[in-house]
Parts: C-alpha cells; sequence; structure tokens
C-alpha cells in the first residue's frame, strides 16, 4: 500500500512546477530574443513580466510551441 501524500507536500511540489514553468517561460521568451523576465516577491501584476511590444510575439511562439506537441 502506497502513503499518501500529505497537503504540505502536495502544496511544496506543486510550488516547484510553478517555479518551473515561470523560469521556462523566462527562458523561452529571451531565447527569442524577447523583453521577458520573472517578477519577484508577490508582485500583484503576476508572475512574469513581458513588455508591451513582445506581448503578441510570446503569445504566438508559445502557441506555436504547446501545438507540435
Amino acid at each position: 500500500m502506497t502513503k499518501k501524500m500529505s497537503a504540505a507536500r502536495k502544496a511544496a511540489e506543486s510550488t516547484i512546477r510553478h517555479e518551473d514553468l515561470v523560469d521556462a517561460i523566462e527562458n523561452f521568451g529571451k531565447k527569442h530574443g524577447l523583453d521577458v523576465e520573472a517578477t519577484e516577491g508577490n508582485d500583484p501584476r503576476g508572475d512574469v513580466r513581458v513588455s508591451r511590444k513582445d506581448y503578441a510575439k510570446l503569445e504566438s511562439l508559445m502557441d506555436e510551441k504547446l501545438n507540435k506537441k
């Protein structure tokens, strides 16, 4: 029988996955020459800052990448 995962462990793993996703978006945007960076702390604007001029391009690139899989 497998031991059920505690709520604290689930929360910790969820936080790690979230941080990995934020890092991946930042790296993906920078790889494509876009002005993208992860925010720090509990920024009310969100977890990733993208310049207005690069937002549509990042969204398009991410959509293209996700639809390839």
